[in-house]
Formats: structure tokens, sequence, C-alpha cells
């Protein structure tokens, strides 16, 4: 399975500790926090996994919270953690 098909997957996890962890990099992000340093956050890296982070920063909410900009440099490097 290709990397983009594995976030398609995780994409939407309607699991109760994806839409807090959802919630947690929203919030953060609106204390003005920066996403790369929200999902290397303990409180993220103890819950997910490189290849569910990929998954995590696209999420409609967390993409409308940040800028573009940023997404675009943190997907490449969890992309390279994840092994792609």
């Amino acid at each position: 399975m290709s990397i983009k098909e594995e976030i398609s997957r995780l994409l939407g996890d309607p699991t109760a500790e994806h839409k807090r962890l959802t919630e947690y990099c929203v919030g953060q992000l609106k204390q003005g926090r920066s996403l790369s340093e929200i999902v290397a956050d303990p409180y993220v890296t103890n819950r997910l996994n490189p290849m569910q982070r990929c998954a995590l920063v696209e999420e409609p909410e967390i993409v409308h919270a940040a800028q573009e900009e940023s997404l675009d440099d943190l997907r490449s490097h969890l992309a390279e953690l994840a092994g792609g």
C-alpha cells in the first residue's frame, strides 16, 4: 500500500482518540504553536506513528487552522519518517 493510500485510509478516522488529537492540534494552533512543533509534541508522538501523523495533518480542521506553506514542509518531513 502506498503512502497516499494509507493516508487516505486513515484520514477521517472516526475514533474518539483521533478526534481528540485533531481538537488538540487545532487548539494548539489557535494558541500560536507551529504545526511542526505540535506533531512533535509527546502528547501526539506517544499516540500516533509517523504514518498516522501524516494523516492527522491532512484533517480538514487542521488544514484550515494552519497556514498552507508550513504544511508543505511538514508533509515532506513526515513522509520521510514514514519511509516514503
